[in-house]
């Protein structure tokens, strides 16, 4: 990129900022679940196709593609973007929340969104000194961790086949205007846990003789915290949320079973085998001691998000040069997990993070109903992701 495609792509961006900010907040207004996302995805396409960039949809039922083929020799590159919102019912605090009470965008998919039309759209007016050809694809159902490999599958990544890949997650963690570019993990590896206690149900006022699973399973939650203070070492890194328990129909009945549900994060493999084998072992004899019984399955898990090297490291420099030394880091891993993993199995790539906090404001962390970003991170991603997408295709 000589200095003067820069400055032009530069007050670009300047320009195409309200838009962006509207953009993303119409997303934010429309917020829809996992393959549910066919106004978004209906909206991606009309952008895309009045881009002129050759595009596909119905892709898994709501993913979407667009291919920009430069007139310059280079490499082809896909730029992948998540679409799909939470089911969190949002604090109507802002004029944008959403209208749909059954979702939320809460962890700044509207915002990955905005940042990827743009990009395409100004790329789209500069074929003549574009290199290569750029995918850009729009996943669904993220955050269900179920999107990515159907999509793959579907046959994404070739025709053109791609040599690398590029994403990025904005992350309320960090300052606007800081980004983390990190070779690697970045994300951490989830598995899905599924814990059925059996007891023995009755009147609530003889407890003596019935076995109460409920009291089983406060056992077993709060006891599962040992095997990650006491079972892995101090060096390694794991995280046991369960994050759902149901039982029983009425206050005063002892029901007959009770269901977890929960997460377990790592980044070691050997530490996520080894918790898995024992967490089954635990759950199981738990019970036995309370004269219950208890199974737990693995409802499915996701690998970690692993950087390429090489590609992280051009990623890294085009940082750099777009927004300072100073306001690049490796940062650390991330607990959180994401299925962009699967397109990084498939090639190299990077997954690199841009901060949005709010500023003086307590911030709400994602996957809250009060989740909110600093809008002008937008800018901060797209110019990122200018420098970014041009200097992979050019490699």
């Amino acid at each position: 990129m000589n200095a003067k495609t820069a400055l032009d792509l530069a007050e670009e961006i300047g320009k195409r900022e309200p838009e962006m900010i509207e953009m993303r907040r119409d997303f934010h207004r429309h917020a829809e679940l996992s393959m549910q996302e066919h106004r978004t995805a209906e909206v991606i396409a009309e952008r895309l196709s009045a881009a002129g960039l050759e595009v596909r949809t119905g892709i898994c039922g709501t993913g979407v593609v667009g291919v920009l083929h430069g007139d310059q020799p280079g490499k082809t590159v896909m730029y992948r973007a998540d679409i799909d919102a939470l089911p969190i019912l949002e604090n109507k605090d802002r004029p944008y929340a959403s209208i749909n009470e059954e979702a939320m965008h809460a962890c700044g998919h509207d915002g990955h969104t905005a940042i990827s039309l743009t990009l395409a759209d100004i790329l789209s007016k500069r074929r003549s000194e574009l290199p290569g050809t750029l995918v850009f694809l729009y996943q669904p159902a993220e955050e269900t961790m179920s999107g990515a490999q159907p999509m793959i599958e579907a046959g994404v990544m070739e025709n053109p086949h791609v040599d690398s890949v590029l994403g990025l997650h904005l992350i309320n963690q960090f300052p606007t205007g800081q980004v983390v570019v990190r070779p690697g993990p970045g994300f951490a590896a989830a598995d899905f846990l599924r814990i059925e206690v059996r007891g023995k149900g009755g009147h609530g006022a003889m407890p003596h003789l019935s076995v109460d699973p409920i009291t089983v399973a406060a056992h077993i939650i709060v006891g599962m915290q040992d095997l990650i203070s006491r079972e892995v070492s101090a060096l390694e890194t794991a995280v046991l949320t369960m994050g759902q328990i149901h039982s029983g129909t009425k206050d005063n009945i002892i029901p007959e079973t009770a269901h977890l549900q929960g997460t377990l994060r790592t980044f070691n493999n050997d530490v996520r085998v080894q918790l898995l084998e024992r967490l089954g072992s635990y759950v199981s004899h738990i019970a036995g001691a309370y004269r219950a019984e208890a199974s737990l399955r693995v409802a499915g898990g996701i690998d970690p998000v692993v950087n390429d090297g090489h590609v992280t490291g051009l990623v890294h420099k085009s940082a750099v040069s777009a927004l300072g030394a100073q306001n690049v880091s490796e940062g650390k891993p991330l607990m959180g997990s994401d299925d962009m993993c699967y397109f990084l199995k498939e090639r190299p790539g990077c997954y690199y993070q841009v901060g949005c906090a709010l500023p003086d404001t307590k911030m709400m962390p994602h996957h809250h109903p009060g989740f909110d970003m600093d809008e002008r991170a937008l800018s901060v991603a797209l110019r990122l992701s200018l420098r970014a997408v041009l200097d992979a295709a050019r490699a």
